[in-house]
């Protein structure tokens, strides 16, 4: 009887070990999970707390919206008409940077014309009403005027990669690269005066992901020297000082964020072997909490992402193969958020 019941003990634990790993492969795994929503992982400013009393995760849903003209990553964007967003650039299935210019409104995309010249890894913003696009292969801002586009800046270099934020009236291009180096270097733009440099990263940074809350900026992601990171810094430019602020659950490069509902939305990813991933966190701007709280209908790195129509916008980028796509998808959170 007591080799028996040992016999049992021995069959119980060996399932609850196996359930024990399933439950965390879905979490710290999203790459193939099914689920929609999952559980928090919590973090403070330099890392995980191990905290379990945390407020409710939100509901997340992605539906698709459409697609663009043609497959396309590293586009820029900016939010764009009633709850649009115009569409520019990017590289193409062949890996060229294009000229295309495109408005998306509700489910469709239509043709706004053509850049001054074949373009991608720009980064763009909506400032005062007007459309910025920001370097890319060149250090020129331009500015959309009517149909067409005017010489409105430069930056202090070169810059492609970048990831960028808006507070207020001013644009913060972050990170970069200049096609020979990477940059460590937050550049400021208010239309009107010219671009300058108003603060330095701890690290140099390329293919960040950047959104903006009360205020301040949020820097997630990216890589210094081909290696992908998970620290998040925070960004005043009140007093123009970065510090590190949270960790996210895996070093990614090549992400989307934007800010919706009080929280920041990181979506897509790629790791430092190349892998994207199908996840869709949050970053709590009050006290770092970081969640899983949905998935991708499929792996997405290289893609925009922009707040609009009560949700979000995520447009372009590359699968799991790293080809590009031409999908569009609405991020829509619940009520429960």
């Amino acid at each position: 009887m007591r080799r028996r019941l040992a016999g049992v003990g021995v069959f119980l634990a060996a399932v609850a070990a196996v359930a024990v790993v399933v439950v965390v492969s879905l979490h710290l795994h999203p790459f193939g999970a099914r689920a929609t929503t999952a559980p928090a992982r919590t973090t403070g400013p330099t890392g995980p707390t191990g905290a379990t009393s945390r407020p409710a995760a939100p509901s997340i849903t992605v539906a698709s919206l459409g697609l663009l003209a043609a497959p396309a990553s590293r586009i820029a964007a900016a939010p764009f008409g009633t709850d649009g967003a115009l569409l520019m650039g990017g590289y193409d299935s062949a890996g060229s940077p294009t000229n295309t210019l495109s408005s998306f409104a509700v489910s469709a995309v239509t043709s706004a014309g053509t850049l001054p010249g074949p373009e991608a890894s720009g980064v763009a913003a909506m400032l005062n009403g007007s459309v910025y696009l920001f370097g890319g292969e060149t250090s020129t801002i331009y500015a959309l005027s009517g149909a067409s586009f005017t010489v409105a800046g430069s930056l202090p270099v070169a810059t492609a990669d970048a990831a960028i934020a808006t507070v207020g009236n001013t644009a913060y291009v972050i990170g970069g690269y200049t096609g020979a180096s990477e940059l460590n270097t937050i550049v400021a733009f208010t239309p009107g005066a010219a671009a300058m440099t108003v603060a330095t990263l701890p690290v140099t940074l390329r293919y960040a992901a950047a959104a903006s809350y009360g205020g301040e900026v949020y820097i997630i992601g990216g890589a210094t020297a081909g290696v992908p990171t998970a620290t998040v810094y925070r960004f005043d430019p009140a007093t123009a000082t970065v510090a590190p602020f949270a960790t996210m659950p895996y070093a990614r490069d090549r992400e989307a964020a934007a800010t919706l509902g009080g929280r920041i939305f990181v979506i897509g990813g790629e790791n430092a072997a190349g892998a994207r991933t199908r996840a869709i966190y949050t970053l709590g701007p009050s006290r770092g909490i970081v969640r899983l709280v949905g998935i991708l209908p499929r792996a997405l790195a290289d893609a925009v992402a922009v707040p609009a129509a009560g949700g979000i916008i995520v447009a372009g980028g590359t699968d799991h193969s790293g080809a590009p796509v031409a999908t569009i998808y609405a991020l829509k959170v619940g009520s429960g958020s």
